[in-house]
């Protein structure tokens, strides 16, 4: 199968995809209350994703600005470490 989809209008992160790529991907691959591992969260398009979809999701990122991009657009705190 192929599935065409544009480029995201803003990028917040040079490699950011669609919004709903990774959320088909999630649908098609795991259940309601699954977790979903994304271990260069980026913006966090893929724990987004996962959020809408009813998936519970970690998201793990180096960058801290990409951090807090994805908490900003998840709309919850940072865990301290």
């Amino acid at each position: 199968n192929i599935v065409r989809l544009s480029p995201p209008r803003i990028r917040l992160h040079p490699n950011q995809k669609p919004d709903t790529l990774p959320g088909l991907f999630i649908e098609w691959s795991t259940k309601p209350d699954d977790l979903v591992l994304d271990p260069f969260m980026g913006s966090g398009t893929t724990c987004d994703a996962a959020k809408r979809a009813g998936r519970r999701s970690i998201g793990i990122e180096l960058d801290e600005r990409y951090c807090g991009l994805a908490v900003r657009r998840l709309g919850q705190g940072v865990l301290a470490l």
